[in-house]
């Protein structure tokens, strides 16, 4: 048993395919398949099993899988740690982000971090919504994600900031002249907002049952929600984010019956796949401090 048949097993285990394993290792499929056939007659255990096309991690697998990323991890941690005492690298850290937090949060926290802590750092940048975001973390595609919080056993969600709900109308909207509404009023206009399918739409969508308010859930973002109260008599209901800025004309109403972490947007990681040192002091300092969250009264 060597190193490289370990990281052979990692990554075939993460992708369950041997062709786009092999791909991603550099290396042929036959040779793939010798290093875990190897593999496995040492340890005397079938690691992987047929699934049509594609394989998964027999019960033996899995266990194994669990120690050989721990043991991993653990080395790539000390490699990391060596080359930062040196002065080496700097690490480069992937986010994924949903569009929401890049006109403001992540520029500032990324530029906090490089000052206070990692000048060295490099930042590379995918936008995405949501799920997007949460399948690129999981594949390892991102290191970190920003976005809404989904059921994922495998991920960990850690509240980040609030991105206050508000009602959007155009200012010369019969509403405009309001400050402050309440969402059973809200009741008696035609009403739109998010896409039901989104987390932030199931968000929205509860709400309106509890407060027995109707709306027609159509859209993907704030741009979409700004430019058709631009255009129409509706009245929205969305997150207040930088989006929402080039909309000159557009009022934005506070909702006094809307707890003002209604929206949380949250920082997630796989809880499986390996982060390096610079990826894990980034999210410690976000953790520490950029976090901004309602504070309960």
């Amino acid at each position: 048993m060597n190193l490289s048949q370990l990281y052979y097993f990692r990554k075939l285990a993460q992708l369950q395919h041997y062709t786009k394993a092999a791909k991603e290792l550099y290396i042929t499929q036959p040779s793939l398949s010798d290093s875990i056939s190897s593999l496995e007659q040492e340890l005397g255990i079938a690691l992987f099993q047929r699934e049509g096309r594609n394989i998964k991690l027999t019960k033996y697998g899995q266990e194994f899988y669990q120690y050989v990323c721990a043991a991993l991890n653990e080395l790539e941690k000390g490699i990391a740690v060596a080359k930062e005492k040196s002065g080496a690298i700097g690490g480069v850290i992937d986010l994924g982000c949903i569009p929401t937090v890049l006109g403001d949060f992540i520029p500032k926290a990324i530029q906090d971090f490089k000052d206070a802590k990692n000048p060295k750092a490099v930042f590379n940048i995918y936008q995405g919504m949501t799920m997007d975001v949460v399948e690129g973390v999981r594949k390892g595609k991102y290191d970190l994600g920003f976005c809404s919080k989904v059921e994922a056993d495998d991920l960990k969600f850690i509240p980040i900031i609030a991105q206050q709900m508000v009602a959007v109308v155009r200012d010369d909207h019969p509403l405009a002249v309001r400050d402050q509404i309440k969402m059973a009023e809200l009741g008696f206009y035609s009403l739109t907002t998010y896409r039901e399918s989104l987390p932030i739409g199931k968000i929205v969508r509860a709400i309106l049952r509890e407060n027995g308010v109707e709306a027609s859930f159509s859209y993907d973002d704030e741009i979409s929600i700004g430019g058709v109260v631009m255009q129409t008599n509706q009245v929205a209901l969305a997150a207040d984010t930088p989006y929402l800025k080039q909309f000159d004309r557009l009022k934005k109403i506070k909702i006094a019956d809307i707890p003002l972490d209604t929206r949380l947007v949250y920082m997630v990681y796989s809880k499986k796949n390996y982060l390096a040192k610079a990826v894990e002091d980034f999210a410690e300092f976000v953790t520490m401090e950029e976090r901004d969250l309602p504070v309960e009264e």
